[in-house]
């Protein structure tokens, strides 16, 4: 009976769920948009913290931190441009 109960609910979050649909595409260019943004934004940190140890502002440790997060950022970055190629291989060569 809770089955039931349930798919009762599930019915009434459906308008809601087409107001949401409108905004896919945007949604999906604009996350990519700021993760590159972000990934840029890190890497000129990480500079900013080498010329910064450079002038003897800085440890080695916080600019050692500053350029492994934007390498982790980068390689976060590749890795979803590879997801996301991969996928747009997928379905171009899925036959309609």
């Amino acid at each position: 009976m809770t089955e039931i109960k349930n798919i009762e609910l599930t019915g009434k979050s459906l308008p809601e769920l087409k107001k949401l649909e409108g905004n896919k595409k945007y949604s999906f260019e604009q996350a990519l948009k700021d993760a590159i943004k972000e990934a840029s934004r890190v890497e000129q940190e990480a500079q900013r913290a080498i010329e910064a140890f450079s002038k003897g502002e800085l440890s080695i440790h916080q600019v050692v931190l500053a350029m492994e997060k934007a390498d982790l950022t980068l390689q976060t970055l590749i890795q979803v441009r590879n997801k996301v190629l991969t996928a747009y291989e997928e379905i171009s060569r899925m036959q309609v």
